[in-house]
């Protein structure tokens, strides 16, 4: 039995870093290094690996998270949601996935000028609580809808609106 045990021990130890890996029927395994696994072991749970959210409870970053970059305090914004700054990654692993979520989920509503974020200022930023996260919140989707970047009915927490023509 311990020769079975020792066996086991060394195989798995052979396979290397764990790694997250996608698998539906059909479909060709998708394996998961960097940010886009730290991404999927620490905010798929919420938001889920298509950046779809929770309809009704958790943001979707899909086609939507790229428009705080827009706004003077969204980009601080980022940084200091709960769910980012409680993350337990170290603050290079979360510019890193912070990052990967902007240019997976929002290049295409990101700001022009949008200079992706540094690990100095996500490591301050995030060690200051966000106060009235969801006024703060509503401010800037009014903003984003008054610049025409925002549909009047979206949220990004409801459901999606239908696109527009």
């Amino acid at each position: 039995m311990r020769a079975l045990v020792a066996t086991l021990a060394l195989f798995l130890v052979s396979l290397g870093p764990a790694r997250a890996v996608d698998y539906a029927p059909g479909r060709p395994v998708e394996v998961h290094t960097g940010a886009r696994l730290d991404y999927a072991l620490k905010c798929k749970g919420c938001h889920g690996l298509a950046g779809e959210g929770t309809p009704g409870h958790v943001p979707r970053l899909d086609g939507f998270v790229g428009l705080f970059t827009h706004l003077p305090e969204g980009r601080d914004y980022l940084m200091r949601v709960p769910g980012v700054a409680r993350s337990v990654l170290d603050d290079a692993r979360l510019t890193a996935v912070l990052n990967w979520v902007l240019e997976t989920y929002g290049r295409e509503q990101r700001a022009p000028d949008f200079a992706p974020f540094t690990v100095e200022e996500v490591a301050a930023a995030r060690r200051r609580p966000l106060e009235d996260r969801k006024g703060l919140r509503e401010r800037m989707l009014a903003e984003l809808r008054a610049r025409g970047l925002l549909a009047p009915d979206d949220d990004g927490i409801g459901k999606s609106p239908e696109p527009r023509s």
